[in-house]
């Protein structure tokens, strides 16, 4: 085991069991041998990337990772973590691509990604729409508690009030959605249009965005949908272990 490799190894290790780690984890998760496990663990603690807790045995992140990572987060937004991420789909995809955010009771569109598709930019930055009426909206609404979603809407979605969208209906879209962590939608705020989007909060900040693949309505068969949820939620558990956000860590 390479410094280098057994450094990244012993981080992501630490990443997925979400605590610190011991010899023993080292060597019973990464399959190498004790005195190896012990050798990397006690350089990295010597160098300063690794804090040993005296009492647990275990193996932190020390002051310099601790001090890199807070200069990361000095440095880059929510906002730019989505759209360098946001960019690449729309790459990889030829899909437009919207960042917005939840202003009231509307979703804002923020920035706007050309695809090359012909359904191509279909709203600008600054453009509103009802939040419970499109994907953004719905995955940013998920967020929510339940009482600010039935302070918000429970009268508004009445049936007498609203044809197109009952109240009980929206609740339903946001329970789903908050347990697949990406919502979708297909001919509803623009015709012919259809969505798949995911939202990430940054912890520190408090700030909430939504991003999403908007393309052609023909093409939202649900091997298109199903393919492009793995992609915007790949995307948003990277931006969210960044970011600090407890949904993307699972």
């Amino acid at each position: 085991m390479s410094i280098l490799k057994g450094t990244a190894d012993i981080l992501r290790l630490m990443s997925t069991l979400k605590r610190g780690v011991t010899v023993s984890d080292v060597v019973e998760h990464l399959q190498v041998p004790k005195s190896t496990a012990s050798r990397v663990l006690k350089q990295l603690s010597q160098t300063g990337f690794l804090d040993r807790d005296a009492a647990t045995l275990a193996y932190q992140p020390g002051l310099l990772l601790l001090e890199v990572a807070h200069l990361v987060r000095r440095n880059s937004s929510l906002t730019d973590h989505i759209e360098q991420a946001l960019r690449e789909l729309c790459r990889l995809t030829g899909h437009t691509g919207y960042i917005s955010v939840l202003d009231g009771d509307d979703v804002l569109v923020l920035r706007v990604i050309p695809g090359v598709h012909a359904l191509r930019v279909i709203r600008n930055s600054g453009s509103r729409s009802p939040a419970w009426g499109t994907s953004t909206g719905r995955a940013l609404l998920a967020r929510l508690p339940a009482e600010q979603i039935t302070e918000r809407f429970g009268t508004l979605l009445a049936p007498a009030n609203h044809p197109v969208l009952e109240f009980s209906r929206l609740i339903e879209h946001l329970s789903l959605i908050r347990r697949q962590r990406w919502a979708a939608a297909v001919n509803e705020a623009v015709a012919g249009a259809a969505s798949v989007s995911c939202a990430v909060s940054d912890t520190q900040t408090g700030e909430t965005l939504a991003f999403c693949l908007t393309f052609p309505a023909s093409m939202a068969d649900d091997d298109e949908i199903q393919k492009l949820s793995r992609l915007l939620c790949a995307s948003a558990t990277q931006i969210g272990k960044k970011v600090g956000d407890p949904v993307w860590f699972n």
